[in-house]
């Protein structure tokens, strides 16, 4: 079946620009960096292996029994992707950071994503999700990832109808975490593995979206109209207008007449009617304010 990718052989360069049936645009987004990342055993190498479809990454029961990594290409659909391999990353010594010793896991992670566009946060489904889980995927966050949630040995969880209560708790859980879709999956049995080369496409494609600025003002327009910013000084507070200043993760620049920061609350009201305006699944978005005295130069 040509359900998962199909691996590349090592040193197996992406198509170039004459590729046969290969157009501009395809040649333009030709890699996707994917970092896997979780605690250990929770299933990372056996759903590389997965991918891949076939035992590339030494698999065995005993954390930290991964060894010498390299990279692995995997084509699906005329896409490559790059799946980072984590286990090559040296393991560092107990580094204490801000008076505690960090998790090994968590410096891993911290390493991979530096590499990657999007990371898959593998999570057990039997374990559900814990503080650990919530630092990797913190790593991910704050370098900009876009961030897929794995849920692996979801075959052990069958015929619990546990889906709607584990996302709910795994959201409660992940809060910071709220644009990343879950996928249920099995990398034992390979249930859903399709779907997420399919989930890590979209959110690659998400990550590099670019809001043109006529409609993006349009759209602040519309928002602001309905919902203004809180005014905490005499002068009101408007948004003149903004700019998406950047791309993956996707980075917008709201000018003002004079706040330079707005309240928390406000800045994540914008970032979700931002996602449901433009799609944006799965990536992270930053924010900046700036005031622009009114009649200036734009």
């Amino acid at each position: 079946g040509g359900s998962t990718g199909e691996a590349v052989p090592d040193g197996a360069g992406t198509p170039g620009a004459n590729a046969p049936g290969t157009t501009a645009e395809e040649v333009a987004e030709i890699e996707t960096r994917v970092a896997i990342i979780g605690r250990p055993n929770v299933g990372k190498s056996s759903l590389v292996n997965r991918l891949l479809r076939k035992d590339r990454v030494l698999v065995s029961d005993l954390p930290g029994t991964t060894r010498d990594a390299i990279d692995a290409m995997l084509r699906w659909r005329r896409r490559v992707f790059r799946i980072v391999d984590t286990a090559g990353i040296r393991r560092p010594g107990k580094v204490a950071r801000s008076g505690q010793v960090e998790s090994i896991s968590v410096i891993i992670a911290r390493r991979a994503v530096e590499e990657a566009d999007v990371a898959v946060v593998v999570i057990d489904a039997v374990e559900g999700a814990t503080e650990q889980d919530g630092a990797i995927a913190g790593e991910a966050e704050r370098a900009g990832c876009g961030i897929v949630l794995a849920v692996n040995k979801w075959d052990l969880l069958k015929g619990q109808d546990e889906a709607k209560t584990f996302d709910d708790h795994l959201r409660r859980r992940l809060k910071f975490l709220d644009f990343a879709p879950i996928l249920h999956v099995s990398a034992l049995t390979g249930e859903k593995t399709p779907r997420l080369l399919q989930l890590i496409d979209d959110v690659a494609a998400a990550r590099q979206r670019r809001v043109p600025t006529g409609e993006l003002n349009r759209f602040i327009e519309k928002v602001t109209t309905d919902h203004p910013p809180a005014s905490p000084g005499r002068r009101a507070v408007r948004i003149l207008y903004a700019a998406q200043v950047g791309v993956a993760p996707p980075n917008f620049v709201f000018f003002t007449n004079v706040a330079t920061t707005f309240h928390f609350s406000y800045q994540r009201f914008l970032v979700n009617r931002l996602r449901e305006s433009f799609g944006f699944l799965g990536t992270p978005i930053r924010m900046q304010v700036r005031s622009r005295k009114e009649g200036g130069a734009r």
